[in-house]
């Protein structure tokens, strides 16, 4: 019993000990994907070749390592004639470990700014393989491609959420169209000027913003959301959980979203609601 129980022990030694690594690794390589891609940014030769392994490829084969770096070399010179403002966010990372020495890493990036005098805003969907060699990780495959409309538009309802609590005046100002016209729960029609001054002097708190039974149809240039809302927060009057049922519709412009109306219903809760 006692050598079981020495054995199970060590089992669970162990697997704490794999777990920690992981985790510790899992933070390095985020950091060095945020590290490679300010890189490329900024056209810094040495950093890229040192995260980019000797051995990488990106999709199909196109690109061996110093064909990559030259390609980051003349998008960078473009770039510095061309492109204003911009900027990168790299979130929702997955990393997922083949043993010791291999990570698979997922991750979604939102780019921003202008080229040639026209805003733009890209969806991307990011596939990189991380190997450790020499105690050292570095990348050795990567791919990279367009994220679906629909996974556009469900990112795009998930961040004006964050907008309304931060309070991001830029972020209304840049997605929703100009002629938008928003109807709430309670019958009030705001046009844009309208709802984001509601928006900025909201003291509302929220705790809880839940989205779910998201449906999106996209016919070419126009898109329509619904779904349903679960708030939790405090307002003047006290405490509040509220579940409304939206409908809001997109249309594309210079190949952005933008939101050009917005329509919400409070409803009773619904316990079986699904994500």
């Amino acid at each position: 019993m006692k050598k079981l129980m020495t054995i199970v022990l060590l089992t669970i030694v162990s697997a704490g000990s794999v777990f920690a690594q992981n985790a510790a690794d899992e933070q390095e390589l985020i950091k060095l994907d945020k590290e490679w891609s300010a890189a490329m940014n900024r056209g810094d030769r040495d950093t890229l070749n040192r995260i980019v392994a000797d051995d990488f490829t990106t999709r199909n084969g196109n690109w061996n390592k110093a064909q990559y770096i030259e390609q980051a070399m003349k998008d960078k010179a473009d770039d510095d004639l061309n492109l204003k403002n911009a900027a990168a966010e790299q979130l929702n990372y997955s990393v997922k470990f083949k043993g010791a020495e291999i990570a698979v890493m997922t991750h979604f990036t939102i780019g921003k700014g202008e080229y040639k005098g026209k805003s733009f805003t890209n969806y991307n969907r990011s596939f990189h393989v991380w190997m450790k060699r020499g105690g050292r990780w570095q990348v050795v495959a990567t791919e990279t491609s367009p994220v679906p409309d629909g996974q556009v538009l469900r990112q795009i309802e998930r961040e004006w959420g964050v907008a309304i609590k931060s309070k991001d005046k830029a972020w209304f100002e840049r997605s929703l169209a100009d002629e938008y016209t928003a109807i709430g729960s309670s019958g009030q029609v705001r046009n844009k000027a309208e709802d984001i001054a509601e928006m900025l002097s909201n003291t509302d708190t929220v705790t809880t913003d839940e989205l779910s039974q998201m449906k999106v149809q996209v016919n070419g240039d126009t898109a329509t959301v619904i779904g349903r809302q679960h708030l939790v927060g405090k307002d003047k009057n006290g405490s509040f959980d509220r579940n409304y049922i939206f409908t809001d519709t997109f249309v594309r412009r210079d190949g952005r979203w933008q939101v050009i109306s917005s329509q919400s219903t409070l409803v009773a809760p619904e316990t079986t609601a699904k994500k």
